[in-house]
């Protein structure tokens, strides 16, 4: 085990034997000692390995990784608190995998697949938040991970071993009974592999409750990359989602969601893009199974450019063999069936998925995905999850196995 993981693992312990936890973050102190001293420590454990079997490949990719964070959350005192928690992602064994780390913390493989878990210790989340009295408005300034919606467009990309997370001010305003508003301001990203880019982006989104008939989501995300090899990521994205259940009986209901977006190039971005993104999902929660037919476009092609998403979490999108982290010239038509539900104690999540070209109909691939999970009574979750992808007209024919276990106190 290496110094820094071990550093970690023994503030953490100190810290939970040494402090009085009272509560989680809506907890409020009397007074500054009491903020600091009584708030709560974080401590989480999570465990992969991870096999890559890649037809281009003569060898199998093997990552074994233990992530381990530690942090303090403050109590709030007069509406101010704090989070700070480190991150170290150690590599259990040889690392048998091309890491695809950044600068230094590339592990020089080149002859084996992609696992995109370097070895690294890093701050994760540093902040300062504030709330009113009333917890109807936020303010928040410092590095967060962030997690927009289902985060298709933002988010921690939370399956691998290193979060992202964002240099980031949030507001966020939930004053009013149907209606919920934010904003972020993003002057950094930084990534699974260790990078970092800098930017000047605004997320604006805002959330309208439509009682029983569901939600409807608005958002803008104008992305301004400001370093000159990151222009080419620079987008406006406008759009609205809407989405619901509608309860049919005791055991049964009806589930919808039904999205638009319109994506044009921004700020220092030279390139011409003019793209359309579409879903659309019905199912039906038919105790215990959950059933998802689901219709997924981003267009592209090479007069107008791609539809890309470069912040969101991408591996829960498109199946998780991750042939599709960005979008494919012709652009992305993808067709899939989902059930999932749970059998005694163990959850299980299986898809199937149909991809094509947006634009001349070629054939991508087919790709099926299955996912098992199950808690033990102590909290440690433990699972098993593979993808098998194969290629028709994009990359190679791709397995992945995954076997996990996490626990977090």
């Amino acid at each position: 085990m290496n110094r820094p993981l071990v550093c970690c693992v023994l503030t953490a312990l100190l810290l939970a034997m040494a402090l009085p936890v009272i509560g989680g973050e809506d907890q409020k102190a009397e007074s500054l000692s009491d903020a600091i001293n009584k708030g709560e420590p974080l401590l989480s454990f999570r465990y992969r390995y991870e096999e890559v079997d890649q037809d281009n490949f003569d060898k199998n990719a093997h990552a074994s990784t233990l992530r381990t964070t530690v942090g303090y959350r403050s109590l709030a005192y007069k509406g101010f608190s704090f989070l700070v928690e480190a991150e170290n992602v150690t590599v259990v064994g040889d690392d048998a995998y091309n890491n695809k780390g950044h600068g230094a913390l590339n592990n020089g493989v080149t002859d084996r697949p992609v696992v995109a878990d370097p070895a690294d210790t890093e701050f994760n989340q540093a902040y300062f938040q504030w709330k009113n009295s009333a917890n109807t408005n936020k303010a928040q300034v410092g590095r967060e991970e962030i997690l927009i919606g289902d985060t298709r467009y933002v988010g921690n990309v939370g399956w691998r071993q290193n979060h992202q997370s964002f240099d980031a001010f949030t507001f966020t305003n939930s004053s009013l009974d149907i209606l919920d508003w934010s904003y972020r301001y993003l002057n950094r990203v930084n990534r699974i592999t260790g990078s970092m880019a800098d930017m000047a982006s605004h997320l604006i989104n805002v959330d309208l409750k439509l009682g029983k008939a569901g939600k409807l989501g608005l958002y803008g995300y104008m992305l301004d990359y400001t370093q000159a090899g990151n222009y080419k990521f620079s987008t406006s994205t406008w759009g609205a989602e809407f989405s619901g259940k509608y309860e049919l009986g005791e055991d049964l209901a009806l589930l919808y969601e039904l999205e638009y977006a319109q994506q044009a190039d921004y700020a220092d971005n030279a390139d011409n893009i003019d793209a359309q993104y579409y879903f659309l999902m019905l199912g039906g929660a038919f105790k215990p199974v959950t059933v998802k037919a689901g219709y997924e476009v981003l267009g592209g092609n090479l007069k107008d450019g791609q539809f890309n998403t470069p912040l969101a979490t991408l591996h829960k999108f498109n199946g998780w063999a991750d042939q599709f982290l960005s979008t494919p010239t012709a652009g992305l038509e993808d067709l899939y069936l989902q059930l999932n539900g749970k059998l005694g104690s163990v959850k299980w999540l299986a898809a199937y998925h149909l991809f094509q070209a947006y634009t001349g109909g070629a054939t991508h691939g087919r790709e099926f995905d299955v996912q098992f999970t199950y808690t033990a009574s102590w909290k440690q979750s433990f699972g098993l999850k593979g993808a098998l992808y194969n290629a028709d007209e994009h990359k190679v024919d791709t397995k992945k196995v995954w076997i996990f276990t996490s626990y977090k106190i």
